[in-house]
């Protein structure tokens, strides 16, 4: 989510607003990315101390939440999209400052909004199925990823691909803000699979396999070099071949202009 924050000027020193998921600690972290681009966050290990645990409920509904678009998540249209019962378990949420409702000029009802630092806890279960058989858990055979699903992956790793194109359109829909504004890119590759990115890992990752690809080389080759998840830096080269910075010579091969 963006939000343009205004700045406070006093003496010599200008001061911004932290967000409330920010706002609670005694410190935060800055980095910076690149010129005029840079990040906040929580101190490493502070995030899951405040997050906790999230149960198999709030879980659910946190789920269902990211299945409804985000400019549709009024509070009124969300009253009728859950059950009672999970209305109850949203307020718990709300209370525990992992879902607060969002108000500016294009939502003026507000609409909820689901704080990043949950994304990482709501993968942690069932992402992945040698994961969850080394815990105990047995994962359908048969389970088919859904949008929410593919969010949450986006929103904790920064990248997801994804091969069924029904799937594909359907978080395309999710994401229509976020891909307007530039904070989510993507592209369908040779292979039919859509590699979606968010912006802040295309970044660093374009940086990177700018620096390592001086000749031709394949995909798991880039990977290594760049020591970057080879999934993930397979969706950058494409996007980046897309975009004209590099060539993908031959299916998998890459080299630079």
């Amino acid at each position: 989510m963006m939000a343009r924050i205004r700045i406070l000027r006093k003496q010599d020193k200008a001061y911004i607003e932290l967000p409330p998921d920010l706002a609670g600690g005694d410190e935060v972290e800055l980095f910076a990315l690149r010129d005029g681009y840079c990040l906040l966050s929580t101190p490493l290990g502070q995030t899951e101390r405040r997050s906790g645990a999230i149960d198999e409920r709030q879980r659910m509904v946190l789920k269902k939440l990211l299945s409804i678009r985000f400019e549709n998540r009024t509070p009124a249209y969300v009253s009728k999209a859950l059950s009672e019962g999970e209305m109850a378990v949203l307020g718990e949420l709300e209370k525990r400052g992992m879902v607060n409702v969002f108000k500016g000029d294009k939502y003026k009802d507000g609409v909820y909004n689901i704080n990043d630092n949950i994304y990482p806890v709501l993968a942690q279960k069932g992402g992945e199925a040698p994961k969850a058989e080394a815990q105990g858990r047995v994962v359908p055979a048969d389970h088919q990823p859904t949008p929410a699903d593919s969010i949450v992956a986006l929103r904790s790793r920064g990248y997801v691909v994804i091969a069924d194109r029904r799937e594909a359109l359907m978080l395309s829909e999710q994401l229509g803000a976020d891909m307007k504004s530039g904070a989510v890119v993507g592209v369908k590759g040779f292979d039919g699979k859509f590699y979606i990115v968010s912006r802040n890992y295309f970044n660093s990752a374009q940086a990177s396999i700018g620096a390592a690809l001086k000749e031709d080389m394949d995909a798991p080759s880039v990977a290594s070099a760049t020591k970057l998840d080879p999934e993930g830096c397979l969706a950058v080269l494409r996007l980046m071949a897309e975009n004209g910075e590099i060539i993908e010579k031959k299916r998998g091969v890459f080299a630079p202009v």
